[in-house]
This record gives structure tokens, C-alpha cells and sequence, in this order.
């Protein structure tokens, strides 16, 4: 299966015959109203990063060839201009024409918090991001690199790393970045988030060596500490110390960072707007990914919630919206005709998977998980959940954009083996008893997911009993781990294979072993990029074998802009509108 797509080198063209659209596939199938819906769906739903869906990420493009520079010619420092000589038009600097204008984001709801270290909510992060900044970042090759950090050290034997701050760089209310901000926050986060925890159980002592610089003493060695310093979403965002301590555990109330935009309103219902810091203090490294330079051209950008996707999608058609958050393929030929918009396919931004309840239930006993592995078919659940075409058949956990892509367990991947599950149910005693499959319907692909899940498995004699939620209460019921056996969900973009929720045990469907546990450690710790892919693989390999999830395959988001957007580049994390420019 190719992946239709107009211009990312990773992906082919689609070809003609496959125009089938996933609503299409549904109804094809028949089984589309087999799903009653047991909940109020709420109209604002938050993506969760541990649950989300594929995340439309931008890398901020270079400057133009052509962008302005400073005059250093040193003949003018030495020019003999009399004292009330005055400066004529043409000896002033040209301005950027790049700057100005208001641009407008629709996104699906309202954001749940503007708190980062309380939210794992996507539509929060395409926001917050440009607010607030972390201590390192991902350039274009997703290497980590320093943020707010300008140097990191680590000693000969791994047990401290240094960190030097960059100095000079304000806060939205004028106060300098320190070393106490920093503290505060990371004290705070760890304290809040379980990437935060997993570091913290390997500092012995943070130490504040001066207003710039600080000390974090390890128990060990800890190759991923720069890593999970880097995370977006649910991140280790840096505020004013005096924010931190007046907040506590209770969410923020002062939106103060020292992104490239400041906060400015929220009316609820209506709008989020924030405007260029003209303060901010930028790198000087050329832009790279989410990393180097960033520049805010734009005067002011406001984020709108639109729940009903046929509003956003006429939305940007008008000219109302600048960029869409989130679009289903199905609109793509109706964008792409639309000569006000931009519309194209990023590389893949996601992957969908099913898991299974580890804990209790009738899919803890392996037999029963391997018998559903045995009966997927990866291309009739994506057709339904994305379109045919818009997706990539893959057996990797981390795609093939990243380092860490690999083929381990792709003998169990797309199995399409209904006679040998019947072996496996036979196998496990299975009687008829209720597999209960737990989804939503605010994310289309995810129900249209547990839709065709749901007749695969009755093909083979499996009872299913659908559990179909708004998205929070479906949040609510995953994590309980007690009305569900099956759940679909549609991760984003990982970076490195620390960031993958499986790989702690209490998330989802709690997959947890003594083998697992001492990979996952290694993973964690490990420094050498070797030595840690060598334990992502067994790791990969471990999750095919006990049948910790099953991948279905990476899917491929609608980007939908206006025209006049532009240098917004490819899209994976989340869209950054630093170094984007509005024409006229």
C-alpha cells in the first residue's frame, strides 16, 4: 500500500485506482452503525500524548537568501558625515516585508489548560509552544539540541551533567532567565510528569552553581537525560521561579515564558491570541527543525476552536482560516480544488495501534492477544480509517523518519491469518465470553479502527461487545483498566523510543515484565546510541512476542493552509509558526 502525497520524498504517489474514501470503506463494510455511542460527545476534545493522534508538526524553513543583513561595512564607521548632516531615505536599511499580519488557526476545541506540565493534550501544545521554550529541542534530523541551554556537559564517568544557560533572555514580564527558574520548574515538572520521575530517580542533587549555570549529580549514567528535557507535550516548559512557587501543584494562572509570542487573551468559546515578544532574545544558529533561530514575522496569531470539522474546512475555504489543526482525508480533494488553498499530505505524524488490557480481563492470557494478532488486516482497518492510500504499512514502533526504525517482530506484523487465530482461540479454551472493544467517536479514525477490528474478529467467532465514549470518559475508562479488554488508539510522532507510553508499565493496558523492565532500564540509561538501539530492538522484538499491542501502521495528516501562509515546513511533531510569514 503507497501513500498518496505531493512532494515528501519518503512517500509514493497514489495511484489512480485507489480513491476510495474511508467513509466509503465504512459503508461498504456495513458494520458502521454496529457502535452505538454510550456518552454526551463533548464539542472541544484534547488530543492526550500518551492517547493522541498524529500530531501536524512544522519545521520552522531558513530566512530567505535574499533577507536583509546588518551593514558591517567598516567604511562607514569611518565616514566623515558633518555633525548636522542627516541620514537621506536612501541610506536607511530596508525593511523585512516579511513582517506583520494576523494569522488564524482553527483548532478542534479549547485547549484543556495552558499549563504544559499538566496537559498531554496536542491542540494545547500547538499553542503553548510558542509561549513557552524548554531547556533542548529537536533539530530537522530530530537530534536533540540545546534551547534555552547554550552549552551541555557531561563528566568522563556520566554522573553530571552541566548545563549553561544562555544568558540575557527575558521572560514575557522583563525578568532575565537564572538558574532558580529553571530549578523550580524542572522540580516542579518531575514532580507533576513520569518522564520527569524517570529522571529524578536518577539525580542524587540539583545544584544551582551560579545565576547561569547548574550542576545535576546522577546516581548513574543516564544517556536519555537531554531527551526527555526536550519533550513537548506534558514537557519541562521553564517559567518564572515566582509563577512555579505561587502555582504549587495547582495549574498556572500567569502565562509568562520566553517563546518568540506572548500571551495576550483568551475568551472562551471565541478565541486564544498571543502576539510577537518584541523583546524575545533568539538563538544565532541557523534554523534547524524546532531548533536554532526563530523569528517571529507575524504580528499576532489567534487560535479558534471549530469542533465541527465541516465549519473548519469552510472556514479556510472563505479565507476565515489560515491553517486547520486537524482535517480528514476525505476533504483532500475538495481542498486541493479549492485555488485558495494549500492542501498536501505530510510524511507520516502518527501511527495507529491496538492494545490490549494486560492487567485483568480475558486478553491477559496471550493465547487470546495472539489470536487477534493473527486476524488483523492492516490495509482493510486503515482503508476505513484514513482512505486508501493515506497511510504506510510499516512493522516499526518508531517510523523510519527516525533512527530508530527497525524490522524486529515484522514476522508478526499484518498477519491476515484468520484460520491460524481460530488455532490460538482453540488454544485458549476461548467459550464465546464478551471482548469488550473500548473507543470514541471524536476521533474518526480511531472508531473507524475498532469499526473493521470489530468485524475481523467476529469473522472468527469472537463476541464483541462495543464500548464506545466521548474522548475524556474514554481517557477515564482506558486508564481504570476496568470496563475494556481491546482499545484503539493513534499515537504521535515519537522522536526516540523513551517517549512511547507502552514503555511504562502503568500506562494503558499495564504490559509489564521482568524482562521488559530491564530493557526499558537499559533504554533509559544507556549512553552510547549503540548500545541503546541494540535494546530498542529486543524491546520491539519483545513487544510482537508478548503481544503487548498490535501495530496497525503509521498514518499521514491533511495539511489544509491558506496561500498566503508561507516557509511553514513538513509537519510531524507540531506546526511551528516561528520563521512563517503571511504574503499579502
Amino acid at each position: 500500500m503507497t501513500i498518496r502525497d505531493t512532494g515528501a520524498a519518503a512517500l509514493n504517489a497514489l495511484s489512480a485506482d485507489q480513491a476510495i474514501t474511508r467513509r466509503n470503506f465504512v459503508r461498504l463494510l456495513g458494520v458502521g452503525a454496529a457502535l452505538p455511542v454510550a456518552g454526551a460527545l463533548l464539542a472541544a476534545c484534547a488530543t492526550d500524548d500518551d492517547a493522541d493522534v498524529a500530531d501536524d508538526d512544522a519545521e520552522p524553513a531558513a530566512p530567505d537568501d535574499d533577507a536583509p543583513e546588518t551593514d558591517d561595512d567598516p567604511a562607514a564607521d569611518d565616514a566623515d558625515v558633518a555633525d548636522d548632516e542627516e541620514a537621506t531615505d536612501d541610506d536607511a536599511e530596508p525593511e523585512d516585508d516579511r513582517y506583520g499580519g494576523e494569522l488564524s488557526i482553527a483548532l478542534v476545541g479549547e485547549p484543556p489548560t495552558f499549563d504544559i506540565h499538566m496537559t498531554t493534550a496536542t491542540l494545547g501544545t500547538h499553542m503553548l509552544m510558542h509561549i513557552y521554550e524548554p531547556l533542548f529541542t529537536w533539530d530537522e534530523d530530530f537530534q536533540v539540541t540545546p534551547d534555552l541551554v547554550d552549552t551541555h556537559e557531561v563528566s568522563d564517568d556520566g554522573l553530571l551533567n552541566t548545563l549553561h544557560l544562555r544568558q540575557g533572555v527575558p521572560f514575557h514580564n522583563g525578568d532575565e532567565l537564572s538558574s532558580a527558574d529553571v530549578i523550580a520548574s524542572v522540580e516542579r515538572w518531575s514532580a507533576m510528569v513520569g518522564f520527569g520521575q524517570e529522571l529524578m530517580a536518577h539525580v542524587e542533587e540539583i545544584r544551582e552553581v551560579d545565576n547561569h549555570t547548574i550542576e545535576f549529580e546522577m546516581t548513574e549514567p543516564f544517556g536519555t537525560f537531554p531527551v526527555l528535557l526536550a519533550r513537548q507535550n506534558n514537557g519541562c516548559a521553564i517559567y518564572p521561579q515566582e509563577i512555579v512557587e505561587t502555582a504549587g501543584g495547582d495549574a498556572i494562572s500567569e502565562f509568562i515564558g520566553t517563546g518568540p509570542y506572548r500571551f495576550v487573551e483568551h475568551e472562551v468559546d471565541s478565541h486564544v491570541l498571543v502576539e510577537r515578544f518584541d523583546d524575545y532574545a533568539a538563538r544565532d544558529d541557523e534554523p534547524s527543525g524546532y531548533a536554532g533561530r526563530k523569528v517571529a514575522y507575524i504580528d499576532q496569531i489567534r487560535f479558534v476552536p471549530v469542533p465541527d470539522e465541516a465549519a473548519r474546512t469552510a472556514g479556510i475555504q472563505a479565507g476565515d482560516f489560515d491553517y486547520l489543526e486537524n482535517v480528514s482525508t476525505d476533504q483532500f480533494e475538495t481542498l486541493e480544488a479549492d485555488e485558495n488553498v494549500v492542501a498536501e499530505l505530510s510524511e507520516p505524524t502518527g501511527n495507529m495501534l491496538i492494545i490490549f488490557n494486560m492487567e485483568r480481563g480475558i486478553m491477559s492470557d496471550v493465547t487470546m492477544r495472539r489470536a487477534v494478532q493473527a486476524a488483523a488486516n492492516s490495509d482493510e482497518m486503515m482503508t476505513a480509517a484514513a482512505g486508501a492510500g493515506f497511510y504506510r504499512l510499516s512493522p516499526s514502533h518508531m517510523m523510519e523518519e527516525t533512527v530508530w526504525h527497525s524490522d524486529a517482530g515484522a514476522d508478526l506484523y499484518d498477519m491476515r491469518d484468520p484460520d491460524l487465530a481460530r488455532e490460538y482461540l482453540d488454544e485458549a479454551g476461548y467459550d464465546g465470553e464478551p471482548v469488550r472493544i473500548l473507543t470514541n467517536t471524536e476521533y474518526q479514525d480511531m472508531y473507524n479502527t475498532a469499526v473493521v477490528l470489530q468485524q475481523q474478529l467476529e469473522d472468527i467467532d469472537i463476541n464483541v461487545e462495543p464500548q464506545v465514549f466521548d474522548f475524556a470518559t474514554f481517557l477515564d475508562v482506558l486508564g481504570e483498566r476496568q470496563e475494556w479488554d481491546i482499545s484503539i488508539m493513534s499515537f504521535a510522532f515519537r522522536v526516540d523510543p523513551v517517549q512511547i507510553p507502552m514503555m511504562r508499565c502503568e500506562w494503558g493496558g499495564a504490559w509489564c515484565s521482568d524482562e521488559k523492565n530491564e530493557l526499558v532500564d537499559r533504554l533509559f540509561s544507556e549512553v552510547e546510541f549503540e548500545d541503546r538501539y541494540e535494546a530498542w530492538e529486543q524491546l520491539q522484538q519483545l513487544m510482537y512476542d508478548e503481544v503487548a499491542g498490535v501495530k496497525v501502521a503509521d498514518s499521514v495528516s491533511l495539511i489544509a493552509k491558506s496561500t498566503r501562509l508561507q516557509d511553514l515546513g513538513s509537519v510531524q511533531l507540531a506546526p511551528a509558526y516561528w520563521n512563517a510569514w503571511l504574503s499579502d
